[in-house]
């Protein structure tokens, strides 16, 4: 709550849409994860580990790119940088201690079987990829709204482009990271989306038997392993 009063008031109302988002949204995640867990053939005796990890890189990630876009917002915003002072220190005690919280459960994230039974880091991803599209989303509005606005904006202007440029680029590289993930890598290989266009190969059909050429009589029985036979 110290932190808010310190924000502008439009940088205010995201946090307050964000923090609940960050907070309550892993709780059904982990409902969900568990329920899938319980129902696949060999369960994953690392879904608790992985979900911890994931969960606290997911909140570094957002206080990382809300204190980026805050960074930003203070260094483009109207006025002195004295006066600008605090703003600096609130940007910097978001970034530096989310950046290595980020850093090391990403490190430690690599070092369990997070690649080879993905569902926990699908998951996240499609979370990530709801709550940072929501704040970029929120990002376009405002800034559209800043963009048409009569009159000066008294400095929210400089907000708004400071949050679009920092969640529209994270919600565009989240789902370019989500497609490879479900789709596969788009420019071939495996889990390329199928071309509806192109006609599957088929197997080669075997082939008939050849028929007997015409007028061929029967084999003759006097040689070969078969006894001759005796005339009367």
């Amino acid at each position: 709550m110290m932190l808010l009063r310190f924000l502008p008031g439009a940088a205010a109302a995201a946090a307050l849409v964000l923090i609940p988002i960050v907070m309550f949204g892993p709780m059904v995640l982990y409902i969900i994860a568990r329920w899938r867990d319980h129902r696949a053939p060999v369960a994953d005796p690392q879904l608790g580990l992985k979900f911890a990890m994931h969960m606290f890189a997911t909140t570094a990630l957002n206080i990382v790119l809300f204190g980026t876009a805050f960074l930003i917002y203070t260094l483009i915003s109207p006025g002195s940088s004295s006066a600008k002072g605090d703003w600096y220190r609130i940007a910097f005690a978001l970034l530096v201690p989310a950046g290595i919280i980020l850093g090391v459960h990403l490190g430690m994230i690599r070092r369990t079987n997070d690649f080879e039974v993905p569902g926990v880091r699908r998951l996240f991803l499609g979370y990530n990829l709801i709550v940072i599209g929501s704040m970029g989303f929120f990002s376009l509005l405002f800034g559209f709204q800043m963009l048409f606005v009569k009159g000066s904006t008294h400095g929210a202007g400089h907000l708004a482009g400071s949050l679009v440029l920092v969640y529209c680029t994270a919600w565009g590289l989240l789902g370019w990271r989500f497609s490879q993930t479900v789709f596969g890598d788009w420019s071939g290989g495996a889990g390329r989306i199928p071309d509806e266009t192109v006609t599957p190969r088929q197997p080669p059909q075997p082939q008939p038997p050849a028929a007997p050429a015409a007028g061929a009589g029967l084999p003759a029985l006097g040689g070969g392993n078969y006894p001759p036979i005796e005339p009367r």
